[in-house]
C-alpha cells in the first residue's frame, strides 16, 4: 500500500479514489446502477461528460448536483489528463532509454570528432567535456547555441581566465 500511494505511480492510485468518489456520488445521491455511475464517473473525466444527473422540467441541473459535477469535473479532468500522461511516459520511458543508449555508444564519424575536439577545448583531442556536450548534442538535449551560451557564461566567471573555476568565481553572481 505504501508503494502504490507514495511511488512514481501514486497518480492512478489517486485517480482510482476520485473514480470512486464519482461512483459512489452516482450510486447513493442519484440512485443509479454501477454501470451508469461508472459511465458516468469516466465518461465525465475523459470526455468533459457524457452522463449527466436528470434535469428539472425546465431543463436546468439542479444546484447539488451541478455543484458536484463541477467540482468533479474541474479537478478530475486535469487529473485524468496527467495519469494518462504519466501512462505514457511509463510507456515509452524504455524505448527512450534504449534509444539514447544507442546514440551514445554510436562510434563518432570523421565529422563528429572534428567538431567535437573543439566543443570545450583547444587542444585537438575530444576531452570528457566534449565527449558529455557531443552526447546531449546528438540526443536533442540541448543546442549549439545553448551550448555557446553557457561557454560564454563560464567565460564571464572565469576572471583570472585559468581555464577552471574556483569556488568565489563559481559562486558570483554574473549574468550574461
Amino acid at each position: 500500500f505504501k508503494t502504490l500511494c507514495g511511488g512514481q505511480h501514486r497518480i492512478f492510485f489517486v485517480l482510482v479514489l476520485w473514480i470512486t468518489m464519482g461512483i459512489s456520488w452516482g450510486i447513493v445521491d442519484q440512485g443509479w446502477d454501477v454501470i451508469t455511475a461508472t459511465h458516468f464517473a469516466i465518461s465525465a473525466l475523459a470526455t468533459g461528460g457524457l452522463t449527466a444527473p436528470p434535469t428539472d422540467s425546465n431543463g436546468i441541473l439542479p444546484a447539488k448536483p451541478a455543484i458536484f459535477c463541477g467540482v468533479y469535473c474541474l479537478f478530475g479532468i486535469p487529473l485524468f489528463a496527467l495519469a494518462l500522461a504519466h501512462f505514457a511516459r511509463v510507456l515509452v520511458e524504455s524505448h527512450v532509454t534504449v534509444a539514447e543508449q544507442a546514440a551514445i555508444t554510436k562510434p563518432l564519424d570523421v565529422t563528429e570528432f572534428e567538431f567535437a575536439k573543439h566543443l570545450c577545448s583547444k587542444d585537438g583531442v575530444i576531452h570528457m567535456s566534449d565527449f558529455i556536450v557531443l552526447q546531449l548534442l546528438r540526443q536533442g538535449k540541448v543546442t549549439v547555441e545553448t551550448v555557446d551560451f553557457i561557454k560564454k557564461q563560464f567565460d564571464s566567471l572565469d576572471v583570472d581566465r585559468t581555464g577552471v573555476l574556483n569556488f568565489d568565481e563559481a559562486t558570483r553572481n554574473n549574468i550574461l
